[in-house]
């Protein structure tokens, strides 16, 4: 720790986050703070024969005291986006947050309250005019019933509801047109001002004349901006390897810095000019980090720049393992829910396996020409950066594209042109008042220019897209096994390096454990089911037979082949004013798509033990058979309270 001192501040924060997250995350501990605290104080008091030797022990008291502190900042946190609002329409003021988002159905805002709770939520309104026209900053007065996230409740599903209380959310709620309106005052906050630049440039690319495609493009790797991208264009750039490209990170905070620079470069390299310079600098680069919407990986990458910025002034060493440190640091004293954000994860990760591994890597070949020296380490950056995040992008999504390594060659360099190019085409809109003929000449063939290099992009992530095996899909591993492919990496890279015999035995006990667990998770019987999924949309029922999912077609009232249980599926109801001499025992009852359904007259024609409620009934309806249930002492299931409903066998 000693050439990583930041490492001290950052164990403890995380080891309380994820003790007050896995472990208790209602027990207060602060003792063990008060405790640290009563060591740190003694650390005063040893004499001088004994400091060296005791030395520890205000480190060890440090940590104890910050390891608490984190778990009470935490449990805080949580307080803070927990669900507690009343169980009706009530009035709340709160502010838009973000640029609105068109959906489908409605239109989502990002919404701050700031009455009666301070909570942040998303609100849905319907979509017009004046929902389209909101901006950041605007302040709504809605009459809404806020309710809590709720996940779906299928197999192996989004955790949305997780998701949503990582990024500080605590509900969410819809608001027709007549249950809200604008108050007229707006947020002077620095960020909402700053959301409104990128609301202004996000107007200028329009008016590229680019196409959809090319302006969704250039709208995410500039500006961070991805409402506008297509599924298709997502899906071919995870399937390429290139997904990362689409997300502003520390390539793109890297291309903006150098802009950045150089646009400062006259002010020189040395003396109060240069200071002058940094600060310049840093406010440039801090003013777009806001302008983009503050995302956790620019937050990362602006901190360890802005570390280099202050580190160019005092002379101190540039990127190293503890600028890092600092900026997870600053990053979870900000917002802890971000340690379980798959981005933040991935970025640290990856720059981490950057740091490490890339200056090994680049020392196996020495390229004879700047061009091949360009190439060799964009491909050493690439595969370091891999080599770090394949676990948990094994473990997150189940994929793994197979052709990183080539896409990331060809497209990379173009990313750089592209938001240079991008910048120079903002600046000369600007300049489009002056009505100069020159200026318009160049402005037409840089947008040219601009689409040409997006349309090649996209002709390149396509085409990888499309080879066979582009994607190996399929991979499902646990967090134990995730924690032994990095000791496995770790090992067999200082193995190589060192060549030593502990090492070795390290990675031979790792591959064998891993072997281990893989063979135990295919001794484990599959369980075979009949499911009714929680789809709203249709109907979705079938089979899970080792592992494989069978669909069932949905038609009409039938009987459902189950070895163990008797299941009637209805889809219709042609029961009405009708009478039956015989009544059928039935174990589950599931009743879809048809409203009109009563559990009384169903009672003269079966005798369920169960009654599932598809999600396919509509609320009102799914209401009233539950009311019928009850009084008929039947039991009842509603997948959409309740998830997905299985019958194994």
């Amino acid at each position: 720790m000693g050439q990583i001192p930041f490492l001290r501040l950052l164990i403890p924060t995380i080891g309380g986050i994820l003790f007050c997250k896995y472990i208790s995350p209602s027990l207060n501990l602060f003792f063990v703070g008060l405790i640290g605290l009563i060591i740190i104080l003694f650390s005063f008091f040893t004499s001088k024969q004994k400091e060296y030797a005791s030395r520890w022990l205000f480190g060890a008291g440090f940590m104890l005291f910050l390891f608490s502190l984190a778990i009470q900042y935490y449990q805080y946190r949580v307080e803070q986006v927990s669900y507690s609002f009343p169980q009706t329409n009530t009035s709340y003021i709160g502010e838009v947050l973000d640029l609105p988002q068109q959906k489908p159905r409605s239109v989502a805002c990002e919404v701050q309250l700031t009455y009666p709770f301070d909570k942040k939520v998303m609100l849905y309104l319907e979509p017009d005019s004046n929902s389209f026209a909101l901006e950041p900053g605007d302040e709504l007065l809605v009459w809404a019933h806020i309710q809590p996230f709720k996940n779906i409740g299928n197999p192996d599903e989004f955790d949305y509801k997780r998701f949503m209380h990582n990024k500080g959310f605590s509900g969410s709620t819809f608001a027709g047109a007549l249950n809200w309106t604008k108050t007229g005052r707006s947020s002077k906050s620095i960020k909402a001002k700053a959301l409104r630049v990128r609301s202004k440039v996000l107007e200028v690319y329009r008016s590229f004349d680019l196409n959809n495609d090319a302006y969704s493009f250039i709208s995410a790797i500039t500006l961070g901006y991805k409402a506008d991208l297509s599924d298709d264009l997502k899906d071919a750039f995870r399937a390429s390897g290139t997904s990362h490209v689409l997300a502003v990170s520390g390539l793109h905070v890297g291309i903006i810095y150098i802009i950045i620079i150089s646009f400062f470069s006259f002010l020189g390299r040395r003396g109060k000019t240069f200071v002058l310079k940094q600060v310049f600098v840093l406010l440039c680069l801090w003013g777009y980090v806001f302008v983009i919407g503050m995302p956790v990986s620019v937050i990362r990458a602006a901190i360890m720049l802005s570390l280099v910025s202050v580190g160019s002034i005092l002379n101190r060493e540039g990127l190293t393992y503890n600028t890092l440190a600092v900026a997870a640091f600053f990053i979870l004293i900000i917002n802890p829910f971000y340690l379980f954000d798959v981005g933040f994860q991935l970025s640290f990760v990856a720059v981490l396996s950057i740091l490490f591994f890339q200056p090994k890597l680049s020392k196996l070949y020495t390229p004879k020409t700047n061009a091949f020296d360009y190439a060799w380490n964009l491909f050493t950056v690439s595969l370091a950066a891999q080599l770090g995040v394949f676990p948990l992008v094994f473990y997150y999504f189940g994929t793994f594209p197979t052709y990183f390594f080539i896409t990331n060659l060809l497209v990379l360099p173009f990313i750089a042109i592209i938001i240079y190019s991008a910048v120079l085409l903002t600046f000369l809109s600007l300049l489009s008042f002056l009505n100069l003929g020159f200026i318009q000449i160049v402005y037409n063939v840089v947008v040219v220019f601009i689409q040409f290099l997006i349309n090649t992009v996209l002709q390149i992530v396509y085409f990888f897209e499309s080879l066979p095996f582009s994607v190996l899909e399929g991979f499902h591993i646990s967090v134990l096994q995730v924690v032994l492919i990095f000791a496995i990496i770790l090992s067999l890279s200082l193995f190589i390096l060192h060549n030593r015999t502990s090492q070795l035995i390290a990675l031979l006990v790792t591959v064998v454990l891993l072997l281990f667990t893989h063979s135990f998770s295919y001794l484990k019987e599959p369980v075979n089911q009949f499911f009714v999924y929680n789809s709203y949309s249709e109907s979705d029922m079938g089979y899970m037979v080792n592992g494989e999912k069978i669909a069932l077609p949905i038609s009409t009232n039938q009987i459902v082949a189950h070895p163990t249980a008797t299941i009637v599926l209805l889809t219709e109801n042609s029961f009405k004013s009708k009478v039956s001499n015989e009544v059928l025992p039935v174990d589950f009852l599931v009743l879809a798509s048809d409203n009109s359904f009563s559990v009384t007259e169903l009672t003269t024609f079966f005798q369920p033990k169960e009654i599932v409620i598809d999600a396919s009934i509509g609320r009102y309806s799914a209401a009233k058979i539950k009311i019928e249930c009850e009084k008929l002492n039947i039991a009842f299931y509603d997948i959409s309270d309740s998830g997905a409903f299985f019958v194994n066998f």
